[in-house]
């Protein structure tokens, strides 16, 4: 696996990303991204992937399925907050970084994955 050494692995999680969400830095991320504005379609874009927590980096990889190809690493460090905007069933954290960027993530356990990536930001 590129990113991460098994032994190094923290958190695993499926997750879902969301990057018609605002500030989601998906036009850094997903090549040739168009936002939901500019798209023919009303519904909203969402990536099924794979969260990854290591000591260093949060990693998302999108699953091999989906026709959005996302796979990019969100340094530890510069996690500033972690939110959990959930409503309703929708299961939701909000990563924000240093740069303002805020990647959403549709996850269940959120209070647990909180904590983890919060154990790891504090062993920097």
């Amino acid at each position: 696996m590129p990113y991460a050494d098994a032994s190094t692995v923290l958190v695993r999680k499926f997750a879902t990303y969301q990057p018609d969400f605002p500030r989601s830095g998906a036009s850094d991320v997903i090549p040739g991204w168009l936002s939901s504005a500019s798209r023919r379609s009303p519904r909203r874009l969402e990536v099924g992937g794979r969260l990854t927590l290591t000591p260093e980096v949060l990693w998302f990889r999108a699953l091999p399925v989906t026709l959005v190809r996302a796979d990019f690493g969100l340094p530890v460090e510069e996690i500033v907050r972690l939110e959990d905007v959930s409503h309703g069933l929708r299961k939701l954290v909000r990563v924000t970084l240093r740069s303002g960027i805020e990647p959403t993530f549709l996850v269940w356990g959120v209070p647990r994955f909180i904590e983890a990536v919060e154990r790891a930001r504090a062993a920097l």
